[in-house]
Parts: structure tokens; C-alpha cells; sequence
């Protein structure tokens, strides 16, 4: 296992001037955190890939800030706080990015799929994945104070929010951002119904030509908008190009007409049918930690996000938690 350190970015020193005085030594800067990798097991002996980033100044223990993506964890600690973390990082979190089942050293098969079936005690899904994976960290993760939050943009908003169908006594609050909702009406696959081919082909591509990169579909022309005028029929991304070597746009395109196979697997629907009482908000929130003003359960039912109000007809904007 290895444990690496990085500094922090310091601005940048001017080149001293040609005096012939010996150069002054700069003392190293403050790193920021060690990174560490674990394969973490869960229920059906797959391994996850998981990079665990602690803050080298940790004085007592810190609650987890978990992600859970497709897209690769980082491989060396960052050069600098990212923009996005600058406020949590402040309170004082330990960071945790995953990597989903079947992507990078993720062992398993990556269905790219938010079908959840927790009547099958033998089903894995992303919902049990999170729930063992917390389990496995809240025990084996030094010096963490047995509280985590998630949080999550865009697929790694669907990951964060599916975990509210069965969510691990641990897990505290979640904030989930722009979560697909219901792929058939109004979500990046089809827009009420009709098929957004370049975005559902290409990301499809990415996400599962190569389990070990994200994969760009190489377009013989510059002007992609003419590539797909010349294709012709939908059926030429397999006939010419993928030969049906991509499970999911063969999942689209089998079930052109067909909203129940892909409404089956709409996130919404699922939330509102489960009970809970784990917080969430719309925005960035204040996970549990070291400030009074957190989002925490109050036993008061079952959540209401935002996803589960489009999926209700419900356009507004939610300004903090709603409850059924």
C-alpha cells in the first residue's frame, strides 16, 4: 500500500537578480494530504478501487465525504484544493472517491444501469455497493468520527441518490446534482420520448468501450454534425461502427418505443416509493461536521429530493430538505 505526500501550490518566486549573492532556500510547503488506494470487498467478493485522501494536519477524527464515480479516482494527491472542496476542506473532511464496479481496477461488470432490486438478497446494484462500501470504511478508515456524507454531479449524483433506497446507518446527509431522473421523458437519453442519438451513442461509448480509460469516439470529420446527417439509419452505429460490442445503446436501441423498460429503471419512481429519514439538500450543504448548521435526520419519513419533484410534475426549486 502506498501512502504519498504532496505540497501545496505556492505562488510563484521571482528569479533572483544577478548580484552574486547566493540564492536564498525556500522551506518546503505544508503538505496537504496522504492518499492512499484499498480494493474494498463487498457482498459478492468484488473489489472496489478506492482512493482515500486524509488531511495531513487531522488532529482528531473527521467525518467521511464519499463519491462514487465512473470516471477514475485520483491517482496522487492534489497539487492544490480544488475550488469545489476549498469549503469543506475547511471544516475538516476526509475525502473517499470510488471508483463504480467495473470500471478502472474496479473488479466486476459496469451495466451502466440505476435498476435496483433489493427483494433479491443476491442482487448487486449501486445501492448495495455503497451500502458495504460505507460499511467497510467506517470501520477500517483511521481516525474517522463514524459519520459520512455523499455528494454528487450528474452520474455521480445518480450514485449518491440511489443510495437513499437503502442507505447505511452511517450515512448522514446527502446532496445530489443534477441526478438523471427518468431517461425516457427529460434526461440525456430521450427528450419525451425521442432519442438524443449523439449523446446517448457517444456517452455509451465512454463509459463502456474500455473499462480501463473514458473512451472519446474517434469521428473520421471535424464537423460532427455532418457525420451523423451521413450515417443514415440509426442501425449503422452497429452495423458499421460498434458491432454490438456496447450493452447499453444496444438496451436503447432494442427498446425504441418502449418507456416501461427504461421508466423501470427511473430513480424517482424508486424514491418515492422508500422510507427514510436520511437529509438532502438541493445545493452544497453543510455535511455533518463541526458546525451547528447541519442537515441531519429527524426520523420525520420519507425524503422528497428534488429528482422525486420533477418526477412528481413539481417544477419548483426546493430551498432546503421537503419531506413526504
Amino acid at each position: 500500500m502506498s501512502v504519498m505526500l504532496i505540497a501545496a501550490a505556492s505562488g510563484q518566486t521571482s528569479i533572483p537578480a544577478q548580484t552574486g549573492a547566493e540564492p536564498q532556500s525556500v522551506a518546503p510547503a505544508k503538505p496537504l494530504f496522504t492518499l492512499q488506494e484499498f480494493m474494498i470487498p463487498v457482498r459478492d467478493g468484488v473489489h472496489l478501487q478506492t482512493a482515500i485522501l486524509t488531511p495531513v494536519d487531522q488532529s482528531g477524527p473527521l467525518p467521511i465525504l464519499f463519491r462514487r464515480t465512473p470516471y477514475g479516482v485520483p491517482t496522487k494527491p492534489y497539487a492544490k484544493m480544488p475550488a469545489n472542496l476549498k469549503e469543506f476542506m475547511q471544516e475538516g473532511y476526509i475525502l473517499i472517491i470510488q471508483n463504480l464496479r467495473g470500471r478502472f481496477k474496479s473488479e466486476g461488470e459496469f451495466k451502466l444501469s440505476s435498476w435496483v432490486d433489493l427483494s433479491d438478497p443476491k442482487a448487486t446494484n449501486e445501492t448495495t455497493d455503497a451500502y458495504d462500501s460505507i460499511d467497510w470504511l467506517i470501520k477500517n478508515v483511521p481516525n474517522n468520527n463514524g459519520k459520512v456524507g455523499m455528494w454528487g454531479v450528474s452520474y455521480d449524483g445518480l450514485t449518491t441518490a440511489l443510495t437513499l433506497l437503502h442507505p447505511h446507518p452511517a450515512l448522514k446527509a446527502i446532496s445530489e446534482q443534477a441526478s438523471p431522473v427518468d431517461q425516457w421523458m427529460n434526461d440525456d437519453d430521450h427528450r419525451y420520448g425521442a432519442l438524443r442519438e449523439s449523446y446517448n451513442f457517444e456517452y455509451a461509448v465512454m463509459e463502456q468501450a474500455d473499462k480501463n480509460k473514458n473512451t472519446h469516439f474517434d469521428f473520421e470529420t471535424y464537423d460532427t454534425y455532418q457525420w451523423y446527417l451521413d450515417l443514415g439509419p440509426v442501425s449503422n452505429l452497429n452495423d458499421k461502427y460498434l458491432h454490438g460490442s456496447i450493452p447499453y445503446w444496444n438496451s436503447n436501441v432494442e427498446h425504441p418505443e418502449t418507456p416501461r423498460f427504461h421508466r423501470a429503471q427511473s430513480e424517482c419512481r424508486r424514491l418515492l416509493g422508500s422510507g427514510g429519514s436520511l437529509g438532502t439538500v438541493a445545493d452544497f450543504p453543510s455535511f455533518p461536521g463541526k458546525r451547528s448548521g447541519t442537515h441531519r435526520a429527524d426520523g420525520g419519513g420519507a425524503v422528497v429530493s428534488w429528482p422525486v419533484a420533477i418526477c412528481e410534475g413539481r417544477t419548483h426549486r426546493p430551498d432546503s430538505v421537503r419531506r413526504a
